[in-house]
């Protein structure tokens, strides 16, 4: 039996059998020896410091558990280039397991890309790896480890990439980077995905979509939810987790400081959530979107906007006169949300989202397939109009 539990844990990667057992890491690097988070900005070269380290995190409001962080922060510091530089960034691991960080969306050499073990090399306990690439386009990105599960304890962060030439003016730009974070070990969630554990039961049970018998009743989706137990279908959800929060920053709540009425300001939005879509909406009229995933496009006006996973945004956005506007994020589940505040004032609240009909799941999908385009439009986004979802009253 002890030789069984040797070998096993000898098979384990390191990571698994460390991660939950420490604070601090083990940095061979004195903390008197770091280097500044950005150490140059001169010549067209621009060059960051990145450290890795497990930590504690009180991140729900509920209790501390173990996370990862860069430079002390989650989410990781936002890295500001302007095209045409050349991106220098190292990445120092604090850690007794290996990491690995990937430029999501940049166009790079591929061995520069920070996939581990197809494009670069991990990152190993207490080494230190240079990333030297060219930037050749703009706009918002983000970067997040592709270690395990270690984005979903907190390694991401974004990028802001300014082009040679601007095309709006703005007063002000900010960046709002959405995420979801569970208490549980991102290991015990994927565990209870992968089997159909009673957990994963449990995350509906918290959320209020568990389809007990006098739910499926009342909301007149008992024959459906026979129909789908014929066909070896569980009860439907549209997100399988619960998260105990969902942030803006790290927060519930995010505010941009120091903003006078009539202000243009440039909001560069990006989903860095493990699992979750985002309903984006506001709560001073329509949305005016400008660019998705780094690509300026048409502008159009939206009430609202379904954001996936590892997508970008960009809106522009008027701060009200003696008012403050609501931008809201509302998981697609309507489990919760996390807002952004602007302007001084009372303030315009976004509206709720109805939460949907999860017991009648097969009526709302087919609403959704006749509303739909066979070919949507990109260019305009206008055909990305969610609000002929048939939803819970």
């Amino acid at each position: 039996m002890k030789l069984a539990t040797i070998l096993l844990l000898l098979l384990l990667p390191v990571g698994e059998v460390f991660a939950q057992h420490q604070h601090g890491g083990v940095s061979t690097v004195p903390t008197s020896a770091k280097k500044p988070f950005l150490e140059n900005a001169k010549g067209g070269k621009v060059e960051y410091h990145l450290y890795v380290n497990d930590t504690l995190a009180n991140i729900s409001g509920k209790r501390k558990v173990s996370a990862l962080a860069m430079n002390g922060q989650i989410p990781a510091p936002t890295l500001n280039f302007t095209e045409g530089d050349t991106a220098v960034i190292h990445v120092h691991n604090l850690m007794r397991h290996e990491t690995s960080i990937h430029w999501h969306g940049l166009l790079l050499p591929n061995k520069e890309d920070g996939v581990p073990y197809l494009t670069t090399a991990p990152v190993e306990p207490g080494g230190q790896y240079t990333f030297t690439f060219p930037l050749i386009q703009s706009g918002t990105f983000w970067y997040h480890s592709h270690t395990m599960l270690q984005e979903q304890s907190g390694l991401y962060g974004s990028i802001v990439i300014q082009p040679r030439k601007k095309s709006y003016e703005v007063d002000k730009e900010f960046v709002l980077l959405l995420s979801d974070w569970t208490d549980e070990n991102p290991r015990r969630v994927l565990n209870a995905l992968k089997r159909n554990d009673p957990a994963s039961e449990w995350y509906s049970i918290k959320k209020g979509y568990a389809q007990s018998l006098d739910k499926l009743i009342q909301h007149k989706g008992l024959g459906n939810r026979l129909k789908n137990g014929w066909k070896r279908m569980p009860p439907m959800d549209l997100s399988d987790v619960y998260y105990a929060a969902f942030l803006a920053n790290g927060k519930r709540k995010e505010s941009i400081p120091d903003l006078k009425p009539g202000d243009k300001v440039r909001l560069r939005v990006i989903n860095g959530s493990a699992s979750t879509y985002f309903y984006l909406h506001g709560g001073a009229g329509k949305l005016e979107l400008i660019s998705s995933d780094g690509i300026d496009v048409k502008p159009i006006k939206i009430d609202r906007l379904l954001m996936g996973i590892a997508e970008t945004y960009d809106f522009l956005l008027t701060v009200p006169k003696n008012k403050t506007m609501e931008f809201r994020a509302t998981a697609q589940d309507v489990s919760g949300f996390a807002s952004l505040y602007f302007g001084k004032g009372d303030t315009l609240s976004a509206a709720p989202i109805p939460r949907p009909n999860v017991w009648n799941m097969d009526e709302m999908m087919m609403s959704m397939a006749v509303n739909f385009p066979d070919r949507m439009n990109h260019s305009g986004m206008g055909e990305m109009d969610h609000s002929k979802m048939k939803m819970e009253p």
